[in-house]
């Protein structure tokens, strides 16, 4: 009897298992009916999305076809034909070098000066060969440039205005830059973004340029300004005055320049520097062919420097290498500049103490 009983119940718990089997198969083809109806939706949908998106693409192409060419006017109020979209580009200085590959233009450029060095890419691109060198930034070559067959050369209009009669001489197309403010530095972005259709680009650039000079002002615009001494050379002292964007970097970074009612580059005696007595000296690239310890030196033997506040309270800072650059170089960089003299005038506000020789390593005491 008790056999029967689970005989019964053996033959009981099959037939469940069949029906729920047979439910989960009914169950499973709905479902698969289901996910191929929703599949079957899905690709018409992205078949019209391909669609739309090719249509798109063809209507860019064809806004882009008619951008050209385009007319500017440059730094030097030149009046300059953009014939087509330029495909071949010449940067006659590290600053435009910088700006060019911010811009995602790597591939466009064909030839840099010497000094150019940054950003990694640019490097491994001289190195193997794809980029020419074509000069100094004073001692372009318009020979070397025009071996390149670009058809855009762009140049500061500063230090190389003197090269654009040859370069025109040759058939070139010449853009000239210049950046005696840090709108002039943004304007720059803006019209190397405008030339090369890289809109979109050169808003982000502008917009994060924007961003860093708005945290920086904001954060310092309570405290004091700190009296400062920016120094490109050492003997004779030469400073940066009103009318450079240099000298308004460090008013944005909260500082005062002690060379600010002076205009352009000055030149500033050792009298002058103790009479205005700054809190912090900032030494840039130019001088260190001298050892940092050596330049330290220099400035607490000079007679009566041992009265100035930044000499007395050991905030002498040497900029080298990157650092140097991320300031001098009125590009893509100067993010990270208003941050380091933002850091190096006022460490209470930031909460960051930058040590006194800059370097390479920068961007570790930066959070980046």
């Amino acid at each position: 009897m008790p056999k029967i009983k689970i005989a019964g119940a053996l033959a009981a718990i099959a037939i469940a298992i069949s029906l729920v089997s047979a439910a989960f198969v009914v169950s499973n083809n709905n479902s698969l009916s289901a996910m191929n109806s929703q599949l079957t939706t899905m690709n018409s949908t992205l078949n019209s999305l391909k669609g739309e998106l090719s249509s798109l693409q063809s209507e860019l192409n064809v806004v882009r076809a008619s951008y050209y060419p385009l007319v500017i006017e440059d730094a030097l109020g030149r009046v300059v034909t953009i014939k087509s979209e330029p495909t071949r580009i010449v940067s006659g200085s590290p600053t435009i070098t910088e700006t060019l590959f911010a811009l995602g233009l790597s591939s466009r450029v064909v030839a840099a000066d010497s000094y150019s060095n940054y950003p990694s890419e640019f490097v491994q691109l001289r190195e193997q060969g794809k980029i020419a060198i074509v000069g100094g930034v004073t001692t372009l070559d318009p020979e070397k440039v025009a071996a390149q067959r670009p058809d855009l050369v762009v140049i500061d209009a500063s230090l190389q205005g003197k090269f654009i009669p040859a370069l025109e001489s040759l058939g070139l197309t010449v853009v000239a830059l210049d950046a005696k403010s840090v709108e002039n530095v943004r304007s720059n972005f803006q019209l190397l973004a405008k030339i090369t259709y890289k809109l979109g680009e050169g808003v982000r650039i502008v917009d994060h340029l924007n961003a860093a000079i708005q945290n920086v002002s904001g954060k310092v615009s309570t405290a004091p300004p700190t009296k400062v001494l920016f120094l490109v050379w050492h003997d004779p002292m030469y400073s940066t005055g009103n009318g450079t964007y240099l000298s308004e970097l460090i008013s944005i970074a909260g500082g005062e320049n002690i060379a600010g009612n002076r205009t352009g580059w000055v030149v500033l005696n050792p009298e002058q520097v103790i009479a205005a007595n700054p809190s912090v000296l900032i030494l840039s690239s130019m001088s260190l062919s001298i050892d940092p310890d050596q330049m330290f030196a220099y400035f607490r033997s000079l007679p009566g420097f041992e009265n100035v506040d930044a000499v007395k309270n050991n905030r002498i800072y040497i900029l080298t290498e990157d650092a140097s650059n991320a300031v001098e170089r009125a590009g893509p960089r100067l993010v990270d500049g208003v941050y380091i003299l933002g850091y190096i005038l006022h460490p209470e506000v930031f909460k960051v103490q930058l040590p006194n020789v800059l370097a390479a390593n920068y961007t570790s005491y930066l959070g980046r």
